[in-house]
Parts: structure tokens; C-alpha cells; sequence
């Protein structure tokens, strides 16, 4: 299952905060957690990005997020998680649903 996570890191946590934790989880080998494929993990020079990953359940996609806020509460000013579906994928269910309901 894909799923696509937008989120903005706290601006009130120093570089040097955020740069431990992220060095806690990823050369522990904790992150990505069990049952989750990281396929985009990206940033932006205002610190806010998104993660787009491959997960067996919505619970593993959880286990990311928590993990991060587990090692350093506040680590996120906010987040947001949804399932999502290629653009190509889109098309093609709209393409057939305006099919079923044309042909009603």
C-alpha cells in the first residue's frame, strides 16, 4: 500500500536536536521500521518535506511517525497521512467510474 506523509519539523527544536535524533534512529537501523519500504524522503530549506512510502498496513505507516515522535517529543510541528495511488492509477478509476456512470 503507498502513502504519501507531508510534515514540517518544530522550529522551536535546534539543528542539533533534530540532527541526534535523526542520527539515533537512522544508524540504529529503527528507521524505516519492519514491513515499510521508503521509496522518497525529501526536504525542504524551510525544514517541512514529504515521505513517500510502501507499507503492509496503515499500522506500519503509524510506527513511523510515532517512532520519531517517541525519540524526540515535539520532533514535529505537525503531520499528514494518507493513503495514496499513482496519478496514472487516478486517471484510470475516474476514466471507469465516469464509465459505470455514464452507461446507468
Amino acid at each position: 500500500m503507498l502513502f504519501v506523509t507531508y510534515w514540517e519539523l518544530n522550529e522551536g527544536m535546534s539543528s542539533v536536536e533534530i540532527l541526534q535524533i535523526t542520527q539515533k534512529l537512522t544508524s540504529s537501523g529503527l528507521f524505516p521500521p519492519k514491513n515499510v519500504n521508503i521509496l522518497r524522503w525529501d526536504i525542504t530549506a524551510d525544514n517541512w518535506g514529504v515521505l513517500i512510502a510502501e507499507a503492509a498496513t496503515a499500522s506500519d505507516m503509524a510506527n513511523i511517525l510515532n517512532m520519531w515522535r517517541g525519540a524526540g517529543a515535539g520532533f514535529f510541528k505537525s503531520t499528514k497521512t494518507s493513503p495514496a495511488q499513482t496519478a496514472d492509477e487516478a486517471i484510470a478509476n475516474t476514466v471507469e467510474l465516469l464509465r459505470v456512470l455514464g452507461s446507468s
